[in-house]
């Protein structure tokens, strides 16, 4: 069975006249490769405001806001996200989620893919990135900042296999370097396939229950050939044991807290701007339950 989005129009902002920006003025004002623009295209100058928008009018709406939900309560900065209608001067109003520029003239900025402009040992190619090699190569590199560098990574990694996140792909796992070469995460973007999204957008019950990461902790043949250990991802098990100091509280905390809260917020009411049928919050309340199961069986692995 599948859940669809509900949309309450009449309490969705519509933001009028927003300007597209053009290749140009967009590479002046945001830190973006030019052949990573041609995906990612949708910057508009809204109120002298540089903001992204993600047009979607389905469920990864909600799979988004609740994955920064989640990654706030770990002290994680995300994108500042705002349900609207975008309406350009010859467009109609199309739904999504708006946010400003996520990026600071203070740093510089890089991805995983980029990350070998300052790491010249990391890989070039997509396929071939791991989790380890970053970590590893961040330690031997004796990057300032490092250790809380690497924790934080661990957590988002250990978050996104909490809410089952597919997106986290080398080129939305962000990073900013200041003027005293410290290196932290860049708030965290593109949450959106999460909570058992599917390619049509909607909840699926039928969703894999291994949770099989773009990019992989150790074993790069995990993306093709997921398996288990004792009723539990391998992946993750791998990160447990090479950092148990690190990811043990993450699944403690995540064990320990109840959710029911953030994604009641998402059932219908005379607010809501968007939400999914009541069949729909029993399904995300199960999978969450499902998810704390885990983690409470892998603090005793």
């Amino acid at each position: 069975m599948t859940f669809k989005l509900q949309v309450m129009k009449d309490n969705i902002q519509i933001v009028e006249r927003a300007k597209k920006m053009d290749k140009r003025d967009v590479l002046r004002n945001v830190q973006i490769e030019p052949e990573h623009l041609k995906e990612k295209n949708n910057w508009y100058r809204i109120l002298n405001t540089v903001q992204y928008f993600k047009k979607r009018d389905d469920c990864r709406v909600i799979g988004e806001l609740l994955s920064c939900a989640i990654a706030n309560q770990f002290s994680l900065e995300t994108a500042s996200y705002e349900i609207a209608f975008l309406k350009g001067r010859l467009t109609l109003p199309a739904l999504g989620l708006l946010s400003p520029n996520v990026q600071s003239k203070e740093f510089t900025y890089y991805d995983v893919t980029t990350l070998h402009r300052l790491f010249p040992e990391l890989p070039r190619k997509y396929s071939e990135y791991s989790l380890k090699e970053l970590l590893d190569s961040f330690r031997y590199n004796q990057v300032p900042g490092c250790e809380q560098l690497i924790k934080d990574i661990i957590t988002v990694y250990v978050l996104d296999w909490f809410t089952h996140q597919l997106d986290r792909n080398p080129k939305n796992l962000l990073f900013k370097r200041d003027q005293q070469q410290v290196i932290s995460l860049s708030p965290l973007i593109d949450s959106e396939s999460s909570f058992a999204v599917n390619h049509e957008g909607n909840f699926d019950e039928e969703y894999n229950p291994i949770w099989v990461p773009a990019i992989p902790y150790d074993d790069l043949d995990f993306r093709d050939n997921p398996y288990q250990i004792e009723d539990l991802d391998a992946n993750i098990v791998s990160l447990i044991m090479d950092y148990p100091e690190i990811v043990i509280p993450v699944l403690k905390q995540l064990s320990d807290t109840n959710f029911d809260a953030l994604i009641t917020e998402y059932q219908k009411t005379m607010n809501s701007k968007v939400y999914i049928e009541k069949e729909g919050i029993d399904f995300l309340k199960q999978f969450v339950y499902r998810k704390q199961e885990t983690s409470q069986r892998m603090l005793q692995f």
